[in-house]
């Protein structure tokens, strides 16, 4: 028998080969398929009620993004673990950017905030108190402690991640993640790296 193949597929290619309605069938009938030593392409034709052309340009398709593979002389298995192994990938590809982009590691404060953000913008400003929390804290870790700043700064830095940054800017300050006196701010709460 082959060996599989183990590289990871891009998303995209497998949502593009399913969202085919013949392939999709063709990949059905493999996962359906009862006997372990694969099918042809003349049973996965007759299976599917699609011609012996249209089954063989599908398999090579399936076959190609990993989805299928080849079980000894002209016949095919599903590889359905290509979704397992590629959500996998994803999410460690995600937990890599969230580490660089955001200052927690922890599990449950990156979810929070993997929803909230999308492309270093605000989205979604949670009503949950405290995941609401997490969000401004990790807004906050954006402001040098001990640098005070004027208004107009904080709102061109608020501006960039949130559209109503003067809200944003109150529950910062609501808060206590950020102080104000006289025309001026400064970071006052959360986590600092030391």
């Amino acid at each position: 028998m082959e060996e599989i193949d183990q590289r990871i597929p891009d998303p995209r290619q497998l949502v593009a080969v399913l969202a085919d309605t013949t392939k999709l069938r063709v990949f059905s009938a493999l996962v359906l398929a009862e006997p372990a030593e694969g099918l042809t392409a003349a049973q996965v034709a007759q299976a599917t009620a699609v011609s012996q052309a249209e089954a063989r340009r599908a398999l090579a398709n399936l076959t190609a993004v990993g989805l299928a593979r080849h079980a000894g002389e002209e016949r095919f298995l599903a590889a359905p673990d290509v979704f397992r192994s590629t959500l996998g990938e994803l999410n460690r590809k995600r937990d890599e950017a969230a580490a660089k982009a955001f200052s927690t590691t922890d599990p449950a404060r990156l979810s929070v905030l993997l929803n909230c953000f999308r492309d270093g913008k605000l989205v979604y400003l949670p009503e949950k108190f405290g995941k609401r929390q997490i969000v401004l804290e990790e807004i906050a870790q954006a402001f040098e402690p001990g640098t005070r700043y004027a208004e107009a700064e904080v709102n061109m830095m608020l501006r960039d991640l949130y559209p109503d940054f003067a809200a944003l800017r109150r529950y910062l300050i609501d808060s206590a993640f950020l102080s104000r006196e006289d025309g001026f701010y400064w970071r006052s709460g959360g986590t600092v790296d030391v």
